[in-house]
Parts: structure tokens; C-alpha cells; sequence
């Protein structure tokens, strides 16, 4: 396990938006860096959205805060699928993400797929209901919620097309707050 590394977060007070995945796939921590996997379209979402003005890599993760954007998990421990994460590490995280919520206060916290947001929100969704990506009426110690679709290359609910649109969604969303 030595081979795999605990991957930073990214986050200063008073960023637009607080990026929060699930957890690093087994590419981004053997690497060290967020959003590494081969088919994940985070960055390319980035940047053709407009959110930030280079095209950066897995590899830029680190220069997120220059354009006002943090990134966390909810888990950080690494894993080849969400199969794998228990509900505690889950539970855990939550009340870890609110506590850095609370010290960084982010105007808008967006939330890397729908799984993130059943499990931080279990009553304000049932199980069988298709959630709108957006914002959403949960908030988060009064910072409002954005829900986007993962990025991940094994996300088929979402055409890329469609990513995209919501991305761009909550970079005008942001830039309004």
C-alpha cells in the first residue's frame, strides 16, 4: 500500500466553489494527484466550461485556489470502486466536510455525483427518484448545494455533452454568488 499516497486537499477561505468527490481512485493515489484516471474528464470539464483559464491536468490540481476553486473527498482513503467504501467512512467524512466547510466557508459547494449527495442528504431524496443536477434545496451550514454528475469515465448516466452544460451552469452560478 506503501505505493499509494493520501492525496491533499485544496482548500483556502472564501473559495467560489469547494469540488467534492467521493474518494481517489487507485491511478490518482498511486500518482498523488486529484482526478488522475485515464478516462476522468474533470479537467477537460474545467476548462471547457470556463471555470479556469488554462487547460490544466491531473497534475495542476494544486493550482485550483488561483481561480477561486477548492477540492476535497469525502473519503480519503483510496479504492478501485465505491463498492468498497463502508457507510462509517462515509459518515465519517461528512461531519469531517462540514467542519472544513465551517472554518473555509465556500460560497457554493459542488458535489461530484448523485451518489455524493444521497449519502451526505438521505432524507431529501428517495432512493428511486432522478435527481435535477444544480442547485438543490439542501445546504450545507448555509452554503448552497450544486450537484453535477461525476466525472469518472464509468459515469453512463450523463453524455459528455451534458456534463458539460452543467458545468458551465454552475461556473455563471458562480460567478453570480
Amino acid at each position: 500500500m506503501s505505493a499509494y499516497r493520501k492525496l491533499p486537499d485544496y482548500i483556502r477561505p472564501d473559495l467560489r466553489v469547494l469540488f467534492v468527490g467521493i474518494n481517489p481512485g487507485l491511478r490518482s493515489a498511486q500518482v498523488g494527484h486529484h482526478f488522475a484516471g485515464h478516462s476522468n474528464r474533470f479537467w477537460k470539464l474545467l476548462y471547457e466550461s470556463g471555470l479556469v483559464t488554462d487547460q490544466l491536468t491531473y497534475q495542476d490540481d494544486w493550482r485550483l485556489p488561483e481561480w477561486g476553486l477548492g477540492l476535497t473527498n469525502i473519503i480519503s482513503r483510496s479504492s478501485a470502486g465505491i463498492d468498497v467504501l463502508r457507510p462509517h467512512e462515509y459518515r465519517a467524512g461528512v461531519v469531517r466536510l462540514r467542519n472544513k466547510v465551517v472554518r473555509f466557508r465556500p460560497k457554493v459547494i459542488a458535489l461530484l455525483g448523485v451518489t455524493i449527495f444521497r449519502m451526505i442528504f438521505p432524507t431529501h431524496t428517495p432512493p428511486s427518484s432522478r435527481l435535477p443536477l444544480g442547485f438543490q434545496t439542501a445546504r450545507m451550514t448555509d452554503v448552497p448545494i450544486f450537484l453535477l454528475p461525476n466525472p469518472s469515465g464509468r459515469n453512463a448516466h450523463y453524455s459528455y455533452s451534458r456534463m458539460l452544460t452543467t458545468f458551465q451552469a454552475l461556473r455563471r452560478a458562480a460567478l453570480q454568488e
